[in-house]
């Protein structure tokens, strides 16, 4: 049996015609750029996040550079963040002319935390850098702590700034919807995301009117009406066709959400028992998006062979902690031990909501042989 990382294809088959549809009637109606439907989707997101606004942009990428902009974050300032991740992140905070400082993360959770974020503020302080903000992750759907980290941001006199790509209709330890903790959210639709479009996209959700202002000003080449431009912004607009799609897919998301609690539920109960550390489920109200599946072997290199042989796909997130990329050398940053070892051991199953009984059976009975025999 063939057994795919995600398989997008089975998961948007009964919406297929809808979707098409929705993208006729943007033809019809010839508004390809911003217009009604970005704006409609644009309110579902602001809805779903709990926050006043969100803003449609080109891709999560730019989502946290203008959403990190929008709060003058720029050469000169240091941003934390964590060092396991992929690398939108930092690079989005690069693109704004700011210097990344990254963080450690929990070795269970595998997300920053406020002690790891206390650390990096404190290196980058000796070393005479003005940190701005914090981007903690919510890395593979779970939140991270960002509660805790809100005196850690007063304290310092810094904002918090959401990288929730990967956790829309995540909530928190309180019941707090991802992207709803910061001073500004920011989402990705890019194809593999629990809601994604059929292409890139991306998003920033706020409650600060000053914040939702600039960030649309910057999707626009940082005009204030046509051709009158106050900054320099630049060409970052969610187009109506990834929207029409988007909106046609947020009716079924919640059945996806309770598809992937499923098959984590059954993941979790099918390899208990084997030298695997396997997410944790977190207690309610707190909400895990399970955007992917990720366990942590010694044996991973040998574990990932193993089911590659036997059709089962894997993928590594993440083999290179941003820290230790090749592009960050120059920074000189410290060892940090968490984010390196799971980098060697972390490993993402097969995982998406349409993901049949016999694709998960075989999976399990796969890992269980390698293990057992």
């Amino acid at each position: 049996m063939r057994v795919p990382l995600v398989d997008l294809a089975a998961q948007d088959a009964p919406l297929i015609e809808e979707a098409l549809g929705a993208i006729a009637q943007v033809a019809r109606e010839g508004r390809f750029v911003l217009g009604p439907v970005v704006d409609a989707f644009e309110r579902w997101l602001a809805g779903a996040c709990t926050t006043a606004t969100a803003v449609g942009v080109a891709s999560g990428t730019d989502a946290i550079e203008l959403a990190l902009r929008a709060l003058d974050v720029g050469p000169g300032d240091a941003v934390v963040t964590p060092a396991l991740s992929f690398i939108a992140c930092a690079e989005a905070i690069v693109a704004t002319g700011a210097r990344p400082v990254f963080c450690d993360v929990d070795p269970v959770t595998l997300n920053a935390t406020e002690r790891t974020f206390a650390d990096a503020i404190v290196r980058a302080q000796r070393a005479g850098m003005r940190v701005r903000a914090l981007v903690p992750v919510h890395l593979f759907g779970l939140c991270a702590p960002v509660s805790t980290l809100g005196e850690l941001a007063r304290t310092h006199d810094v904002a918090i700034v959401e990288d929730a790509a990967q956790a829309l209709g995540a909530r928190d330890e309180a019941g707090r919807a991802a992207g709803a903790l910061g001073v500004a959210g920011c989402f990705s639709f890019f194809p593999t995301k629990n809601l994604g479009a059929w292409g890139d996209g991306g998003a920033v959700v706020t409650s600060r009117p000053d914040v939702a202002e600039r960030v649309r000003r910057l999707r626009a080449h940082g005009a204030v009406r046509q051709y009158v431009h106050v900054e320099f912004g630049r060409n970052s607009r969610l187009d109506a066709v990834q929207a029409a799609v988007l909106l046609a897919k947020t009716r079924r998301l919640a059945d996806w959400q309770r598809a992937r609690e499923r098959l984590a539920a059954r993941y979790r109960e099918a390899l208990a028992g084997l030298p695997l550390a396997l997410p944790e489920e977190p207690p309610a109200p707190a909400v895990h998006a399970w955007h992917a599946f990720v366990v942590q072997c010694d044996w991973r290199a040998r574990l990932a062979e193993h089911l590659r042989a036997r059709g089962v796909e894997t993928r590594v997130y993440y083999p290179v902690p941003l820290h230790r990329q090749p592009c960050f050398e120059v920074l000189g940053e410290p060892a940090l031990p968490h984010a390196e070892a799971a980098a060697e051991r972390a490993l993402a199953l097969p995982f998406f909501a349409a993901m049949s009984d016999a694709q998960v059976d075989y999976v399990v009975s796969e890992v269980t042989r390698f293990f057992r025999g």
